[in-house]
């Protein structure tokens, strides 16, 4: 009697066995409820730290960023980010640019931006011009600019310079600029003067200046002096100032005094220097 009493009471406690079908809903549930609300606003305004972290460096298009780990709208915005950071390359004439990244509207754009920067560049004579990207009249525009110039290197006398492109009318002015350049040398007395294309009186000119600037340096005593092109009264001249700066130099008790080319008088006022800064220095 006990004994069927104990397992009435069992059976009353024995809890009913779960339905597996009913437990694998539950958990499709939630699992959807999860994924729907994760790419809902509010949860990426919760989301925590590392999440946020890993979208602003995948907007920023940094190399740590981890694309496993955005919702479905964070991969969209960056998407639409770098297709935006690639168009701007691309207007930008960047290597990095992509043009099958473009969309239709954005083509004809970034084209237009290339072929007006390699316009520029075919202008200004750059070794990145393309000329096949350049139509009739762009292409004429290029000429005339080489031409030009190649023109301004010949008329200073460039390196640079193509005479064999040059016109009639241009060659005229190309020589008659190199005939200016080369009177300034001369003139100068640079080494590069040449005096065989001077006139007759351009040659007199160039030598009357370069006699005055050989009396210059005569007269201070310098290197450059040539005194075999002095004329006797010059040569006067340039003598008595060779003996004030050797009178000078005797006086303030320099190395370089010669005294074979004092007079008397002045070999007694050399002396009379010479005691004077003696006593001077006898009294420090």
């Amino acid at each position: 009697m006990v004994r069927n009493i104990s397992k009435q009471i069992r059976s009353n406690f024995r809890r009913p066995k779960p339905d597996f079908g009913v437990v694998m809903a539950a958990a499709f549930s939630a699992i959807l409820f999860f994924l729907i609300f994760s790419s809902s606003p509010v949860f990426s305004q919760v989301a925590p730290p590392g999440v946020r972290e890993n979208l602003s460096s995948c907007l920023k298009g940094l190399p740590d960023c981890n694309l496993s780990l955005l919702a479905p709208a964070d991969l969209a915005r960056v998407s639409t980010f770098v297709k935006q950071r690639n168009y701007e390359r691309c207007l930008a004439l960047a290597a990095n640019c992509d043009m099958i990244l473009l969309t239709s509207e954005q083509v004809p754009l970034v084209t237009q931006a290339r072929n007006q920067r390699n316009l520029e560049r075919c202008l200004a004579g750059t070794s990145q011009c393309d000329p096949l990207l350049l139509n009739e009249a762009q292409l004429a525009a290029a000429q005339q600019a080489a031409r030009k110039r190649n023109l301004d290197a010949c008329l200073e006398g460039l390196a640079r310079c193509e005479p064999l492109e040059l016109g009639p009318e241009e060659m005229k002015r190309v020589q008659a600029a190199a005939r200016q350049r080369n009177l300034v040398n001369c003139r100068e007395g640079s080494a590069s003067c040449n005096l065989l294309v001077l006139s007759s009186s351009e040659l007199d000119l160039v030598k009357s200046l370069a006699g005055r600037r050989n009396l210059e340096n005569c007269l201070a005593g310098l290197v450059r002096c040539d005194p075999s092109q002095l004329t006797p009264p010059l040569a006067t001249l340039v003598n008595a100032a060779a003996k004030r700066r050797n009178l000078d130099r005797c006086m303030d008790g320099a190395a370089s005094c010669d005294p074979l080319l004092l007079t008397t008088q002045e070999s007694a006022a050399v002396v009379a220097a010479l005691r004077q800064r003696q006593q001077i220095k006898g009294k420090r």
